[in-house]
């Protein structure tokens, strides 16, 4: 199953057989259950997850002592790869929880164990930029998103760009990620 995967999501990249093997050496399957937590705040998170099957979302205890929703992750998206890019790069324990919404399949990479193999493989450095690269497109969608004026115009730019997160995420889960009280998400739901 990890061949068949590697083979399909990575294809773009032309990995010969000798780098797909050694990456199948280092990626492991595994299986969440519904509200399982994936990585725990206070965390050094070093694995890259790709979510396989299944929904995820983060979480953040604001100022406030509310717990907001940070992020909405699932497959075949720009929000496929559940990763705390910030807290990694900054190289601080993890200021977030990430958990699975949904009972979910996820792919999991150890970047130290992709970075044992630069020497061998130095398309690998490659490799892990390219996993990044959605995540800063999902940051730079994201802000748009965040940034807009009235809870209308924040709707609307989130049904634009990600319409499949109303499918798959609870209302409440969506207005605590847009920052909305969920009486006005539904009115302007309502109204849409």
């Amino acid at each position: 199953m990890i061949y068949k995967y590697v083979t399909e999501k990575f294809s773009h990249f032309n990995l010969a057989d000798e780098e797909i093997f050694a990456l199948i050496g280092i990626l492991k399957f595994r299986r969440y259950k519904r509200k399982e937590t994936i990585f725990y705040i206070g965390e050094r998170v070093n694995t890259i997850a790709m979510l396989v099957e299944g929904a995820a979302y983060s979480t953040m205890l604001h100022d406030d002592g509310k717990e907001r929703i940070t992020s909405l992750h699932y497959p075949d998206s720009l929000s496929e790869i559940v990763f705390n890019y910030e807290d990694y790069l900054q190289e601080s324990p993890s200021q977030k929880n990430y958990l699975v919404y949904e009972e979910s399949l996820l792919l999991l990479l150890d970047i130290n164990a992709v970075r044992r193999l630069y020497e061998q493989f130095p398309r690998f450095y490659q490799l892990e930029l390219m996993l990044m690269q959605p995540n800063l497109l999902l940051a730079l969608k994201s802000i748009h998103i965040l940034q807009g004026h009235t809870s209308n115009e924040k709707i609307r730019l989130l049904k634009q760009h990600f319409p499949k997160i109303f499918q798959l995420f609870p209302y409440s889960y969506i207005a605590s990620y847009l920052g909305v009280h969920r009486n006005t998400f539904n009115k302007v739901m309502a109204s849409l």
